[in-house]
């Protein structure tokens, strides 16, 4: 396939240059038959992408819905205008006739690291400054994304080990990140943005802050600390969100298509 959209290929090339992750989608039918269980097969993005691809998501289903055929895929190699995978029937161990399977795919280009369906990652990860929960916000927002939820205690933990990997500390001591989360302090809740309890767990010795005294202190922050720092004094916290802390680089998150 060569790529001759000159318009659409500019366009893209400035995004992958930008602090911006750039993410493709698409789906693409071939036509299948298998005598085993397992079969390999080569699918084509169908469109012009600046480089290789940093992940590639896709499963495999039949294109006639009427069928009962059921696909696992894996993904074995990541090619610039294709990838190859394995296509297996999971439904019953054996092959299947001639048949179309639509593969259905999303990928992205760029710095950052895959959670499920999400990416993670930072704008800047050199760039530390004051820093409300505001401003953080539309730091990622112009960036293309939003401020992270987690989740969950895997997800804490992909957060927090991707960010102390990847944060240039040079010598601060400690870098914090603005949650999407919101803290309740009357209640002890932890809300994500769309409003489905949000991870209330690993805090920083002490937090919590809760009950009338600090009813402003609904701002959730992760405390990060440099690879080989060993003390617990690291995790979440709630503060006022108008609060300037003063060492934040902003993480953020999009969907992958």
């Amino acid at each position: 396939m060569k790529c001759i959209w000159f318009v659409l290929l500019v366009e893209v090339i400035s995004v992958v240059d930008s602090h911006r992750p750039l993410t493709n989608g698409g789906n693409y039918e071939l036509s299948s038959f298998s005598t085993k269980a397992k079969s390999m097969a080569e699918v084509i993005y169908m469109m012009c992408l600046p480089k290789v691809p940093d992940y590639v998501n896709a499963t495999a289903r039949p294109s006639n819905p009427s069928l009962p055929h059921k696909f696992n895929l894996t993904i074995l190699e990541i090619k610039k205008l294709s990838f190859i995978v394995e296509i297996e029937r999971v439904d019953q161990a054996t092959g299947w006739d001639w048949m179309p399977i639509t593969v259905d795919w999303s990928s992205y280009i760029g710095n950052g690291t895959v959670y499920r369906n999400l990416i993670l990652w930072f704008p800047d990860a050199a760039d530390i400054r004051g820093m409300n929960r505001n401003t953080a916000s539309k730091s990622c927002i112009d960036n293309g994304g939003r401020l992270v939820d987690i989740v969950d205690k895997a997800m804490y933990d992909v957060v927090y080990n991707y960010s102390r990997q990847t944060i240039v500390f040079g010598s601060i001591p400690w870098v914090d990140i603005w949650l999407g989360s919101s803290y309740n302090p009357a209640t002890d809740t932890v809300t994500q943005s769309n409003g489905k309890p949000g991870y209330h767990g690993d805090w920083i010795p002490g937090y919590p802050w809760r009950g009338s005294r600090y009813e402003t202190y609904t701002g959730l922050l992760l405390d990060i600390k440099p690879p080989g720092y060993t003390s617990t004094h690291h995790g979440m916290f709630n503060y006022r969100p108008t609060w300037d802390s003063a060492a934040v680089t902003q993480l953020c998150s999009t969907n992958l298509i």
